[in-house]
């Protein structure tokens, strides 16, 4: 996943108001965009930077 698709992906779902919502809109995002859908902690949904930098981690491909 690259650097963008994280940070707009981050960005549309911690803008959803209903924090019920945001895990909801990520697996759809993520499904739309060819990812396996996971959900972070609850925490992250909360905060766009941690969010950008959880989709990173878990969907970036692994130097080798």
């Amino acid at each position: 996943m690259s650097k963008t698709l994280a940070a707009e992906i981050a960005d549309r779902t911690v803008a959803i108001v209903n924090p019920a919502n945001r895990a909801l809109a990520l697996r759809a995002a993520l499904q739309r965009h060819g990812f396996a859908a996971r959900e972070p902690e609850a925490a992250i949904l909360q905060d766009s930077k941690a969010l950008r930098e959880w989709l990173q981690a878990t969907y970036a491909p692994q130097a080798s």
